[in-house]
């Protein structure tokens, strides 16, 4: 009687399970076919060149570390866990093309700026978008006219599709983990066979991001800066310190927040010679490197600098 009893129960909790999916999937499908008309208008005009009002990231890839910050080639990993142990991030360098550079993140944030730009003129953001060679480098300020620049963006496509990701970043759920790339490629040919456009395909997790949460407006000047920290550093601290006007953080965080590989020490003397658009200090703890605190300057507090 008791079996017959838990195997009616099961029954009714799959049944009930069973319903839920359908009507998930039901109102998924009438979803995407009331957006059939915005998703078409969307790819269309991620065809062609569109002027960008401003430029953005999505939010998780300012906030963590998901690529090298040296100009070296990096074949370690980056592993990095949230300080309440919940969220993870492990980032695996292809053994040939090395890790996806700081520098390549200028290209996806070029891609993501224009894709927004997209979105904000048809209301749905695109799930690829198409691009000239000429029109990202001239985009993110690099010489569209030096053939040495051509020859950079093949190699950072190559590390930036060849760069893999495990964790739960996007997920946000601890107990579930992905492995994932952030972009797929295609190359685009002419009639002579030569590379006409480049189409880049985002992420369903950045796709979803961008739609939810919308992308973080950023300044120009991260595309222009040359020292991997200091750009990380940029993007990390803007994202991180939001509307409050300072943000403090523990020094060996902010170490790992920047995939920095060498001392702390080391790290330390670095962040000391930036030219930071933040106040910074220092303070003095016996433990794990001490804090340091990005302050809106005006309203800096009393410190070591």
């Amino acid at each position: 009687m008791t079996q017959s009893w838990e195997d009616h129960q099961r029954l009714l909790v799959e049944l009930h399970q069973q319903r839920i999916e359908r009507e998930t999937r039901e109102a998924q499908e009438r979803q995407e076919a009331a957006e059939a008309p915005l998703r078409e208008q969307a790819l269309e005009l991620a065809k062609v060149p569109v002027d960008l009002t401003r430029y953005r990231n999505e939010r998780n890839l300012m906030m963590f570390p998901f690529c090298s910050t040296a100009k070296a080639k990096r074949v370690k990993s980056i592993r990095y866990t949230s300080a309440d142990g919940k969220r993870w991030l492990e980032v695996t360098a292809n053994y040939e093309y090395g890790m996806a550079k700081i520098w390549d993140f200028d290209i996806l944030r070029f891609a993501l700026s224009k894709a927004g730009e997209v979105a904000l003129q048809v209301g749905y953001f695109p799930p690829c978008i198409e691009f000239t060679a000429y029109e990202c480098l001239k985009a993110i300020g690099r010489d569209a006219k030096a053939g040495k620049n051509y020859i950079w963006i093949e190699e950072a496509f190559d590390r930036l599709v060849s760069t893999t990701y495990k964790g739960n970043i996007f997920k946000e759920d601890e107990n579930r983990s992905e492995v994932f790339t952030l972009i797929n490629i295609e190359y685009i040919k002419n009639q002579q066979g030569q590379v006409d456009k480049i189409r880049m395909h985002f992420n369903q997790r950045i796709q979803e991001s961008a739609k939810l949460r919308g992308l973080l407006a950023i300044d120009k000047t991260i595309l222009r800066e040359e020292a991997g920290i200091k750009k990380r550093l940029l993007e990390l601290v803007a994202v991180s310190m939001g509307r409050e006007s300072s943000w403090t953080v523990g020094m060996e965080r902010l170490q790992a927040l920047c995939a920095h590989e060498g001392t702390l020490k080391r790290f330390k003397y670095e962040l000391k010679q930036y030219a930071l658009p933040w106040e910074v200090t220092f303070s003095k703890a016996i433990h794990n490197g001490g804090n340091v605190t990005f302050t809106a300057k005006g309203n800096a507090p009393k410190g070591e600098q």
